[in-house]
């Protein structure tokens, strides 16, 4: 039989001095009671008495401020953007199956901390309830869901290490010094690149034939990687209405990553 404890929510007005609001909520998964303080910018100070229930108030927290964003992140780790954004989705799909972790679970979560198996268990947990608060009570969620005709399904670990967020960039570059080291030779390719202060290895395996290199084999790799965008034929006719119908304020939680970074969505660790 699941805990069912508390988290409280204060929400506070321009200092932790001035309460604005309190709420007090029954979350199936806790262990003990948890406190959250949500400053004036939204972001949440989260206070547990325990490791489990830190990382569970976590998870439910993003997928609580930002539901929407979570399901589009599931479904790009699953392959299944198809399913609401049709065929030309297709290619995303297959590079998100083809590129999936198929590893270890303790044995990756574990390189992460020495107790990350728990805590992504943890964090997971905590976004699912928050799913399956939505699943009672559909009003949580935000007009995207209606637009789409969707509903956000469970997060599984897997979809926390999910590589269509990882810092995959340099894969490009690779292949056109291959390119190069295929047409020019390798000695001559460390003239014209710097690699300071390296010396690289520069030979390609003989087994690799030269005119595959020049062809498309990044296609499932780069739309895989590439941003969702939606398009106005993705939203059904019939809830054209919905956020009229249900508006969502989301002014007081506009987040953004570090400050040397883009403005745009967060990450998981905000």
């Amino acid at each position: 039989m699941k805990n069912h404890r508390s988290l409280i929510f204060f929400m506070l007005l321009f200092s932790f001095s001035s309460i604005l609001h309190a709420q007090k909520l029954a979350v199936p998964g806790l262990l003990q009671e948890v406190e959250v303080f949500r400053d004036p910018f939204g972001i949440n100070h989260i206070y547990a008495l325990n490791e489990h229930d830190l990382f569970f108030a976590q998870g439910y927290l993003a997928a609580r401020d930002r539901t929407f964003q979570f399901e589009i992140w599931r479904r790009q780790a699953t392959g299944t953007v198809a399913e609401i954004l049709g065929e030309r989705e297709l290619k995303r799909d297959i590079g998100a199956r083809l590129f999936r972790f198929r590893g270890d679970k303790e044995k990756e979560l574990n390189h992460y901390h020495p107790r990350g198996v728990k805590i992504v268990d943890a964090y997971v947990e905590g976004i699912n309830a928050f799913i399956d608060e939505t699943a009672n009570d559909p009003s949580l969620l935000s007009p995207e869901f209606a637009l789409l005709d969707i509903r956000p399904q469970h997060w599984t670990w897997e979809d926390v290490i999910s590589r269509h967020q990882g810092l995959l960039g340099n894969i490009n570059k690779e292949l056109e010094v291959a390119r190069m080291v295929s047409l020019l030779g390798e000695e001559k390719v460390k003239e014209l690149y710097y690699f300071h202060p390296f010396d690289p290895e520069l030979t390609i395996h003989p087994s690799v034939p030269k005119d595959l290199l020049f062809k498309d084999i990044l296609e499932l790799y780069n739309a895989f990687r590439t941003s969702i965008k939606f398009e106005p034929g993705d939203v059904l006719p019939s809830a054209s209405n919905a956020n009229a119908a249900g508006e969502h304020d989301s002014s007081s939680e506009m987040l953004a990553k570090a400050p040397d970074l883009n403005f745009e969505s967060p990450d998981l660790g905000s």
